[in-house]
């Protein structure tokens, strides 16, 4: 496994604790693009790809050693939407809650620094993170994520500022990613 693999993996698995989560929901913006580049510098130079490289590069890898760690059977969804990656993946989360509400979800979402030269095409800042949740059908207490109107883009990853906000008495966290505006609210239902 690679490093943001492990990352991945142990963030997923410290949030479900001894909860079986009947969904699981892995979100990435980039990947494992250290990975990808060691191979496409391989092709370049004539090496041989390893099957195992190339296995453990795709998006959704994470996601099935997670499975396999956790011996869970739950469906699984693996995304990537620019710098709108962790609230896609909440979305995702609320569609799946909102047909089976007794259901529980992991979401995990998770980055690190892209490699040198790809940095010119991504203008937000580059952190290594990770966040895991384990989500519940609302209650009176929800935390409700709804489209606004966009405003300036954020420079940093929206999971790291989420966690910030969820961490404060704030009712509302305000973000824009790619032109598209997001709004967090507590106890919206």
């Amino acid at each position: 496994m690679s490093a943001l693999s492990k990352l991945a993996v142990q963030i997923g698995l410290e949030a479900a604790g001894k909860a079986e989560p009947d969904f699981l929901v892995f979100c990435s913006q980039h990947g494992d693009l250290i990975r990808l580049r060691e191979m496409l510098s391989n092709i370049a130079t004539g090496v041989e790809l390893s099957p195992t490289a190339f296995s453990q590069s795709v998006h959704n890898a994470s996601a099935g050693l997670y499975t396999i760690i956790a011996q869970s059977r739950a469906p699984v969804s693996s995304l990537a939407s620019g710098g709108s990656t962790f609230a896609s993946g909440w979305i995702e989360a609320e569609g799946f809650l909102a047909k089976h509400p007794e259901s529980q979800v992991l979401l995990v979402n998770y980055d690190e620094p892209l490699p040198r030269e790809y940095l010119p095409y991504c203008p937000q800042e580059q952190c290594q993170y990770a966040l895991g949740l384990l989500l519940r059908a609302a209650d009176e207490r929800a935390i409700v994520l709804r489209t606004s109107a966009a405003e300036q883009d954020e420079p940093l990853p929206l999971a790291p500022l989420f966690m910030a906000w969820a961490l404060t008495l704030e009712e509302t966290l305000r973000v824009t990613a790619d032109g598209q505006g997001w709004t967090w609210t507590r106890g919206a239902r």
